[in-house]
């Protein structure tokens, strides 16, 4: 990031000018090869919250329409998804709701199951998008995604795939895949720098989709309305290349490999400590990311309630962090098995939130 940003900034009129968008190219070359698809259907975004809103800001709704989301999803893209509903007249959420532990079968047919209900209705309304996760994050659990693209689209259902956590986690194939819309952050799990990230858009649908922020370039297609966001440092976006050699030197497979097994074998020996179990018994939904259940008794604890009180906890007393949050009437952290983690620090990791949840239930004991 630095190289591209001190590069920029020993003539910033000739790299503005000149030099930008061919180095973005570049980039966005080199990251459609990656993930299969052409160059001219990838643009280059702050962040996955980014691209959401560009896809859904876009798209024309009519009274009547729906748009169908899962209870797992990102509070971000929940949001976004109400604001979309509260700007256009009698456009509605469908939300199918996610309990895990699920098999894919499972929740393939909770979410057609949805789908068949609202048809049944012949009301004449449409569900007009639907936007799964790839990978939830809380709980983080890989989803069915090629079946659910497949399945809804015979519905004639457009479908945005939030693969915030896919790239890096798991192979992205988008001309396999087949989603109408896809976005997902190179900040994660391929290691850029913060502030990356890639929106995938196929050339049947482009006319349809602008960015948030229009400029000059209004009109001029995809590919140029989406190469200039206004003045602001680039350098995250092009710290990709890095990220992509790093991949290529030390190998994605064996990237993947360490990561899926950590998590894995991580979250095994997490729970022989705590006394509790993993939240799902499938390994092919486990990614990088695996839930263990804490041994909270009262998960209405007032200081599990308390806003930021766990986040602050852990950080200032332990300086480490692991989200938690509730699920199926339990209470679950997600712990995520980085290249740079080995099995002693999922050993830490129990052993710290061991401690926290002890005094938690001492604290509701006596009180």
């Amino acid at each position: 990031m630095l190289k591209w940003h001190d590069y920029a900034e020993q003539n910033p009129d000739r790299w503005v000018r000149l030099e930008l968008k061919p180095a973005l190219r570049k980039i966005r070359s080199k990251l459609a090869a990656f993930m299969n698809c052409d160059t001219d259907e990838l643009a280059l975004v702050q962040n996955t919250t980014t691209g959401i809103n560009a896809v859904l800001r876009s798209l024309a709704f009519a009274p009547g329409d729906k748009i169908l989301q899962l209870s797992t999803g990102y509070i971000n893209v929940d949001r976004t998804v109400h604001y979309i509903c509260d700007i256009h007249k009698d456009v509605n959420i469908i939300e199918v709701p996610i309990t895990m532990p699920m098999t894919d079968h499972e929740i393939v047919y909770q979410v057609e199951k949805t789908v068949q209900h609202h048809l049944a209705k012949k009301d004449q309304s449409r569900i007009r998008l639907a936007v799964i996760d790839w990978i939830s994050s809380v709980p983080a659990i890989v989803h069915p995604v090629k079946p659910l693209v497949d399945m809804l689209k015979s519905y004639g259902i457009l479908v945005l795939v939030d693969g915030a956590h896919a790239i890096g986690q798991v192979p992205v194939d988008l001309k396999f895949l087949n989603a109408d819309f896809f976005i997902t952050n190179c900040h994660k799990w391929l290691y850029s720098v913060r502030g990356s990230a890639a929106l995938y858009v196929p050339k049947r649908l482009q006319g349809l989709i602008h960015p948030t922020a229009i400029q000059g370039d209004y009109k001029n297609g995809f590919e140029a309305e989406f190469s200039w966001n206004g003045t602001m440092d680039y350098s995250s976006m092009l710290s990709i290349e890095g990220a992509l050699e790093f991949r290529e030197q030390y190998g994605e497979e064996a990237i993947m490999h360490y990561m899926h097994t950590l998590a894995v074998r991580g979250g095994e020996i997490m729970v022989e400590i705590l006394g509790t179990q993993v939240m799902t018994p499938y390994d092919h939904q486990v990614g990088s990311m695996v839930n263990i259940r804490l041994p909270i008794k009262n998960i209405n604890h007032p200081k599990i309630e308390t806003p930021d009180y766990l986040v602050r906890h852990l950080l200032d007393k332990y300086n480490l962090f692991s989200p938690s949050y509730k699920h199926g009437g339990y209470f679950w952290t997600r712990v995520s098995a980085q290249i740079y983690l080995e099995f002693s620090d999922f050993v830490h990791l129990a052993h710290v939130w061991k401690e926290v949840i002890e005094e938690l239930n001492n604290e509701d004991q006596e009180s």
